[in-house]
């Protein structure tokens, strides 16, 4: 085994579960050798590969006595990074991570600046939805996430409980609800005043 593929094998060993591409080792080498070295420690099952160019070394549970893979979303932040992409989960994705919805989604959706694509991964779908830029890098990823949750819920369907989870959610967010989100629809803008109104009881 040469001297790459041994560094590479002792990184990932020390980071179990952490995601890694080709880019993360092009310190080490040549395009070519990294990518060989990778197929081979995949070949040889000492790690594993995610998708097309995304690998990890998966975790041990001892409770669960098996192997834990990341979740889709890591997955998805993952490939942006690597494609240099501005993404914000929506539609039940941004429900999941609002805590509006606890069901595990099929399709993990994001909006993205990049182009449209979709990848398997471990049975689950990954989306990208081409999104105009200004719609994601103008705020923060906590306040695009509340912005694609309130989209994903429609306009008429906000209940009093809704507006209560996203309330706790946006706790983290640091811009201004009402001041920041002018260029926003007008109905959007009223369930953020009533998410800061429950705010400020």
């Amino acid at each position: 085994m040469n001297s790459i593929t041994i560094q590479i094998e002792n990184i990932m060993s020390e980071n179990q579960g952490k995601i890694y591409s080709i880019h993360d080792f092009y310190n080490l080498g040549t395009k070519n050798t990294i990518k060989s070295a990778l197929y081979r420690l995949n070949e040889e099952g000492k790690i594993t590969r995610l998708i097309d160019g995304l690998y990890t070394k998966p975790k041990f549970s001892e409770i669960l006595n098996e192997y834990s893979y990341p979740d889709a979303n890591a997955v998805a932040e993952k490939i942006a990074i690597k494609f240099s992409w501005t993404i914000s989960p929506s539609g039940d994705t941004a429900l999941n991570n609002t805590g509006l919805s606890t069901q595990v989604p099929n399709e993990y959706v994001y909006i993205s600046d990049g182009p449209y694509r979709e990848y398997l991964y471990r049975n689950k779908k990954i989306i990208f939805k081409h999104t105009a830029n200004r719609n994601i890098t103008s705020y923060s990823k906590e306040l695009s996430i509340l912005i694609q949750a309130i989209k994903a819920i429609g306009k008429d369907n906000i209940s009093d409980g809704d507006i209560q989870k996203l309330a706790y959610f946006s706790k983290n967010i640091n811009e201004d609800l009402l001041k920041d989100t002018l260029k926003l629809p007008f109905w959007i803008q009223e369930v953020l005043e009533r998410i800061q109104k429950k705010n400020d009881e």
